[in-house]
């Protein structure tokens, strides 16, 4: 197993929010794609359900410092957006996120992401009980709602004791 120092996993993640700081997360329905680059099918496999921003607006998203190998959202920002359905199952009231795109604020998540310049994380979504990396007070999102998100983040493997 890879096992990082604090020091050495707070720099990584400090390059991370280099990165990714003004961009946005977005909840997907359907097939989990295998990489984080690879295209999404918005027309048979794929639906947007909602694009998280600052205050609902739209406006970029910021981490935190990293501090002790964890890199998270700046608690001070309020994350939500409002759940609108654009895809293959646009026509449903309700639908369930399976996965998560954090990108950058240029990308929509939705593209081939170029190997060299398209910086993108993803994970799973899922309800409160579910072992998922972002887990959401509810399993499953109705179209109008908003959508908060209150805690987000990553932690880099860490020997333990430090």
């Amino acid at each position: 197993m890879l096992l990082l120092t604090p020091a050495l996993a707070n720099l990584l993640l400090a390059q991370i929010k280099t990165q990714l700081d003004g961009g946005r997360l977005i909840l997907f329905a359907g097939a989990v794609p295998r990489s984080a680059a690879e295209a999404l099918d918005l027309v048979n496999v794929h639906t947007e359900l909602v694009r998280i921003g600052l205050n609902g607006s739209g406006s970029g998203l910021t981490f935190d410092a990293p501090i002790n190998g964890v890199l998270s959202k700046a608690p001070t920002e309020v994350w939500r957006g409002t759940t609108v359905f654009e895809g293959a199952e646009a026509t449903q009231t309700t639908l369930t996120p399976t996965f998560y795109r954090f990108c950058t604020a240029g990308d929509d998540g939705r593209a081939l992401a170029d190997a060299l310049i398209g910086v993108r994380l993803q994970g799973a979504v899922g309800g409160p009980s579910s072992g998922a990396e972002l887990r959401l007070g509810i399993a499953t999102l109705t179209a109008g709602n908003e959508q908060p998100v209150g805690d987000f983040g990553w932690r880099l493997p860490q020997a333990a004791g430090g």
